[in-house]
């Protein structure tokens, strides 16, 4: 049986930062429904994708939203397609353009753009931005294919990757050995073979006063980045391997500071010693915490996260964000507090029909304060666009909405419902506790959903 065809799709995605049109995600998906609205072209909520993380500028960055909107050309599940400012793909990434231009040409579906001067409406415009794209894309292949000899012909000579901060025993650019942190090196090699723990060693170095190579204090995470660095047994590092073609290791131009034999006994045990990741009870987040990355404090705005304190699953601020610690580091009952949360979701499921759920905007803002001012001046890329959330219209699909919303809630599993509260907001942040100890409190809790 053939899947029904929406109407019209939509995709928009975040700016990139040399762009002069530095509009939010979700202000961009709400121009192209004001588009869709004045086209008379119906947009489903599934028919809408959006990429709200910059890495969907890089080459092989995640675009979830891209690679669904790609399926659905392909798979000719919409007529029409909206396309937020096809003039800035053409720029940083005529290769996805043109793969979504040929493949509309070749199933039929009607393209649209708003946002720039390019008109995919129109034949004319289409053809010849299909033409740039294309030239642009031979172009950045030849580029691509010269560089990545470059590379090759680096790896293989054993020369340093350039740029980055100077690695702890090298002078800059893996230059000269400093005898004296080459030593730490090799202390610190011998001592895990010893069969010594990672922080017992960065304790010992910390009371040595031994700074890295950024003078700052050690830490397990840095000692373990030690012994797991190919570099101090003068191996090369090349696309993520360590191996030569004929097998053997690639070798660095710059003096090892332990043996290959060493560094290869450290990476068994590495590996051996490696902790496992332990499976959650209900799927429902972070060691089974339903609200993983949905809450925020108040004091400082950083996430609070799922953690045991005093033997209670809570949720507790992981920052002080410059703020005294009595100030900032909040925590609340996660059992009551999930509870609130779930209860609240059924009222709004319970006052939704399929006609609200396919109207909902896909992006929503959990600063809205922050976003770009018309006249152009904004605060940094960052802080403007990285409260841009998107949600999946897909999380919604199957849960029972209306008055019997909150019968069939109980029988949703746990995953699907941390799905579904993503779906139903933004953010939820936590205030200052108002009552006794022990006594849940609701009124720290605010709770924003995405807007409707």
């Amino acid at each position: 049986m053939r899947e029904p065809l929406f109407a019209a799709g939509i995709y928009c995605c975040v700016p990139h930062i040399d762009d002069d049109d530095q509009s939010t995600v979700d202000v961009r998906e709400l121009k192209c429904r004001e588009y869709a609205r004045s086209r008379r072209l119906h947009v489903t909520a599934a028919a809408v994708q959006a990429d709200a993380v910059r890495t969907v500028w890089k080459t092989k960055g995640v675009k979830p939203g891209w690679a669904a909107t790609l399926a659905a050309v392909e798979r000719k599940k919409i007529n029409d397609l909206i396309l937020y400012a096809p003039g800035s793909l053409l720029r940083h990434r005529a290769n996805d353009l043109v793969r979504l231009l040929n493949a509309s040409e070749r199933n039929g579906i009607v393209l649209h753009s708003v946002g720039d001067e390019w008109d995919l409406a129109d034949p004319a415009q289409r053809r010849t931005l299909t033409d740039r794209a294309s030239v642009a894309c031979r172009a950045a292949q030849a580029v691509s294919r010269a560089s990545r000899a470059a590379h090759r012909g680096a790896a293989l000579a054993g020369r340093p990757h350039g740029g980055g901060r100077r690695a702890f025993g090298y002078e800059s650019g893996m230059g000269e050995v400093i005898p004296a942190e080459s030593k730490v090196v090799r202390e610190v090699f011998a001592r895990f073979l010893d069969g010594e723990t990672l922080r017992a060693i960065a304790f010992d170095l910390n009371d040595r006063n031994v700074p890295t190579a950024l003078g700052s204090a050690w830490t397990v995470g840095g000692v373990g980045r030690i012994l797991d660095a190919p570099r101090y047994a003068g191996i090369r590092v090349f696309r993520g391997q360590v191996r030569a073609d004929n097998g053997g290791y690639l070798r660095g131009a710059w003096e090892p500071c332990v043996s290959i034999e060493d560094w290869e006994r450290v990476r068994t045990l590495r590996a051996e010693h490696a902790p496992r990741p332990s499976p959650t009870s209900n799927g429902g987040g972070r060691s089974g915490y339903l609200l993983t990355g949905l809450v925020e404090c108040m004091a400082c705005g950083h996430s609070m996260v799922g953690s045991v304190v005093g033997g209670y699953r809570m949720y507790a601020c992981a920052s002080t964000r410059n703020q005294p610690p009595e100030e900032c580091a909040r925590s609340i009952g996660a059992t009551s507090f999930e509870l609130h949360v779930q209860q609240d979701a059924i009222r709004i499921l319970q006052e939704w029909d399929a006609a609200r759920i396919a109207s909902l905007p896909m992006v929503g803002n959990r600063r809205p304060d922050l976003r770009a001012h018309e006249d152009g001046e904004h605060a940094a890329f960052g802080d403007i666009h990285g409260g841009v959330v998107v949600r999946s219209a897909s999380a919604i699909e199957g849960i029972t909405i209306g008055p019997d919303a909150g019968q069939d809630w109980p029988r949703v599993p746990m995953r699907r419902r941390a799905e579904v509260l993503r779906f139903l907001y933004t953010v939820i942040r936590v205030g200052p506790k108002t009552t006794s100890r022990g006594v849940f409190d609701p009124g720290r809790i605010a709770l924003v959903p995405h807007p409707l």
